[in-house]
């Protein structure tokens, strides 16, 4: 795996961290398949999207589970995000479109 996959996979697991175990297990690979594109490629359907990941058939349900019954909040994720961002000095802001 090169680098930068290693960063992402850091920074993925930093921001699942405070989710319940078993839950941030299962919301790792869905913010992957968001990440990478999956979801776009499947038209926004989740299972196929993680289908596409690769995941086997079991992992596809417990992922599925855990974003359906998870204990997580997404403002939860997203202070997990921000804080992460303002303390790593290597990821900076980009914008596009304006």
């Amino acid at each position: 795996m090169s680098s930068l996959l290693y960063q992402i996979k850091s920074v993925l697991s930093r921001v699942v961290d405070g989710v319940p175990l078993g839950t941030n297990l299962g919301l790792f690979p869905l913010l992957w398949m968001l990440l990478s594109g999956r979801l776009l490629q499947s038209r926004g359907a989740v299972i196929p999207g993680l289908a596409a990941l690769g995941l086997a058939a079991d992992a596809v349900r417990r992922c599925w589970a855990a974003l359906a019954y998870g204990k997580w909040q997404a403002p939860q994720l997203l202070r997990a995000w921000e804080q992460l961002l303002r303390a790593e000095a290597s990821l900076q802001a980009q914008q596009y479109g304006h």
